[in-house]
């Protein structure tokens, strides 16, 4: 009886080794290309044919492998426009690996991003997302971060209305008068904010695709009930995928490439990079 117990002890101490360091060090570099398909006709009349790549949640501590895959991937995919969503370093850890690999990226659209809170929390540093060299009257124009502030994008004769929602804002009014001020009144608007309150607390009633990330879609593998009685993340509601208000707008949630620093560990959560295109709703 004895034995048994102590054999089926070591078994059990033996599976969870194992499962750790499958969640420590393979789960993590097992990155996934999500293809999302946004079912809405205004945006599929208005971005007929766009291919969208949206990345988030990188949290680089140096550029290595992970890295150069995520590169040759993304040049692979051959994507129109670049979008991001905040967190592309590691907290704790320089910026300048991270703005290093955001310069290397490229769309025929541009590349597009907004600061997440790990990005935020470095001081002079920090600016070089930015501002080149510390010279806070010029803009980085590649890749372009947006701090509460509209871009039109030039597709097809018509525009893309694109907009970054600075890491803690809410947007609110601000962000319904700069759909008003459009180049084409009524367009769908693309929405870049780092996490999903913003959508939650007041999602737009025009067609508009939020595109956000923050959550690494936990990191472990839960029921998505649990997540409301853990205090992780603000919007527990919204953890990972695509989500609709039934009135034309969407957030998608993006799962993240990284994970971070005080928790490096991913399991039945996959890293992920989204492909985006848009059809018609009887498609």
């Amino acid at each position: 009886m004895r034995h048994s117990i102590f054999r089926s002890y070591h078994f059990l101490i033996l599976a969870l080794t194992l499962l750790i360091g499958y969640a420590w060090q393979v789960e993590p570099r097992l990155l996934h290309v999500r293809e999302v398909v946004i079912r809405d006709d205004a945006m599929a009349q208005a971005w007929q044919g766009l291919t969208i790549v949206h990345l988030s949640d990188i949290h680089i501590e140096r550029e290595g492998d992970r890295e150069a895959r995520l590169l040759a991937w993304i040049k692979e995919l051959q994507p129109d426009l670049i979008l991001m969503s905040g967190d592309y370093r590691q907290w704790g850890r320089s910026p300048v690996p991270a703005q290093h690999f955001l310069s290397q990226l490229e769309a025929p659209l541009g590349v597009y991003g907004v600061l997440g809170d790990s990005d935020a929390s470095v001081s002079r540093e920090g600016c070089a997302y930015c501002h080149p060299g510390e010279q806070y009257g010029e803009r980085v124009t590649h890749p372009v971060i947006l701090r509460n502030e509209r871009r039109s994008l030039p597709w097809h004769g018509g525009e893309i209305s694109l907009v970054g929602i600075d890491v803690g804002e809410e947007g609110g009014e601000w962000l319904k008068a700069m759909q008003a001020e459009a180049e084409q009144p009524g367009a769908p608007l693309l929405v870049l904010n780092h996490g999903s309150a913003p959508w939650s607390a007041s999602p737009l009633a025009m067609h508009s695709l939020w595109l956000v990330g923050d959550t690494h879609g936990g990191q472990i593998l839960l029921p998505k009930w649990l997540w409301r009685f853990i205090p992780y993340k603000p919007d527990p509601r919204h953890m990972a995928g695509l989500y609709t208000n039934g009135a034309g707008s969407w957030l998608l949630v993006n799962r993240g490439v990284g994970q971070t620093a005080w928790f490096p560990f991913r399991f039945g959560v996959l890293p992920e990079i989204c492909v985006i295109t848009f059809t018609p709703t009887n498609d």
